[in-house]
């Protein structure tokens, strides 16, 4: 018993000998292992930042024209099924579907009865939804198949190497024909593929536009904190011209240049990138800036400067590692922000256009009146969106208390 006791009592002290000599960054995981919401967040996250890398892998259909369905235009959500009125199955499965064709009484019409194309306008039938109306089948069973041969695309791809892996595997799919979870658009195109596409689309472009924002951050923060006298006052005068514009008016404006452009959808992914990036670095470089005016007179500097390293050598490598905690923090609090501004713009028509898969693009599509009247199951981006969003903010919440060291005084 004693001797039990002596080990626990050790194990206590080695636990508390590891906390206080810890790095900074094993303090703030462990603090943000602790929190069970940012955990749940970073790891529904993950999840959807891990699909979106794989979008094609996981999409059982292209997601462009080439894997349009032109059977199965404007089509709802098709389920998938264990159990039916003809029994159960341990494989899932989902029905045939067939297009509903309006019944035309043609030769009333040629002998000059109008009610038969009374009673067709009445009922709808000439609407672009009661056209594209299926019946399923319930006796024509298509089991869902895991591993499947599909349509090609390229896994992993660098092109001034030349390299470009290509795979036909995909996570799922059926015996015959298409599957669509989240049913088509009017093209025939699958919302499911595309909003899988689009999640890693949005994703990449907040990448860039977080890099952009870090290195112009870094540099104005930087040598404006360094050199501080007229080089800090020319640096905060412009970084204050930009930061009380509101920054919709200025992506409007700058978007609408770009539109004067002919740009291709890569190139104009890139330049809305770098222009939500290069506008959104004033309050992390304000933030930078301040901490180097601090501790640009500490003694490691002063050491530093007294051993003959180079001004460059002295802010990246001593100054700005000093408060790289925050910087990370910072950087992933901003995501939300910079999804939100990529896709505020490509809503409103003015950032990412067809055929460009983005949830900005899918989101605007949502906004036609036929797709909120006849096509609903086309606002299932929306909850991809709201999910992604939600999901950064948490987990950002979750990484400011951990990087904070008071967090744990305070509770």
């Amino acid at each position: 018993m004693i001797s039990l006791i002596s080990r626990l009592h050790r194990r206590g002290q080695d636990r508390s000998e590891q906390y206080f000599t810890a790095g900074q960054f094993a303090l703030i995981r462990a603090r943000f292992l602790r929190n069970t919401t940012g955990v749940i967040a970073g790891t529904l996250l993950s999840a959807l930042v891990l699909i979106g890398f794989f979008a094609p892998f996981f999409s059982p259909n292209a997601p462009g024209i080439e894997g349009a369905n032109p059977d199965y235009r404007r089509g709802a959500p098709q389920a998938v099924r264990f159990c039916d009125a003809n029994g159960c199955s341990l494989r899932p499965f989902t029905y045939t579907y067939v297009r509903e064709t309006p019944k035309l009484d043609l030769s009333s019409l040629a002998g000059g009865d109008l009610s038969a194309l009374d009673a067709l306008t009445a009922s709808g039938g000439l609407n672009a939804s009661a056209q594209s109306r299926y019946v399923e089948q319930t006796d024509q069973r298509r089991y869902l198949q895991f591993w499947v041969s599909g349509w090609e695309y390229s896994l992993f791809s660098i092109d001034w190497l030349g390299i470009d892996i290509r795979s036909d595997i995909h996570l799922f799919g059926v015996e015959q024909g298409q599957i669509h979870l989240f049913g088509t658009d009017e093209d025939g195109k699958d919302v499911f593929s595309r909003t899988l596409h689009a999640i890693w689309v949005t994703i990449s472009i907040a990448v860039v536009a977080l890099i952009v924002k870090l290195i112009t951050s870094l540099l104005v923060g930087g040598i404006s904190g360094y050199f501080g006298g007229r080089v800090d006052a020319v640096l905060m005068a412009i970084t204050e011209a930009v930061r009380v514009i509101p920054p919709i008016p200025i992506y409007l404006a700058c978007a609408v240049a770009l539109s004067q452009i002919e740009l291709t959808p890569v190139q104009r992914y890139f330049a809305i990138a770098v222009m939500i990036g290069a506008l959104d670095f004033t309050t992390l470089g304000r933030r930078l800036r301040t901490h180097i005016l601090t501790e640009r007179n500490q003694d490691y500097v002063l050491a530093a400067r007294l051993s003959g390293a180079s001004t460059g050598r002295i802010i990246w490598r001593h100054l700005v590692p000093s408060f790289s905690s925050y910087i990370i923090v910072d950087t992933l609090i901003n995501f939300p922000y910079v999804i939100l501004a990529e896709t505020s713009l490509s809503f409103l028509g003015l950032g990412l256009t067809e055929p460009v898969n983005s949830l900005g693009v899918l989101l605007q599509k949502a906004q036609d009146p036929d797709i909120q009247q006849n096509m609903v199951w086309q606002f299932a981006p929306v909850g991809v969106f709201v999910l992604l969003i939600m999901a950064f903010v948490f987990v950002g919440d979750a990484l400011r208390d951990a990087a904070d060291p008071y967090s744990e005084r305070r509770r």
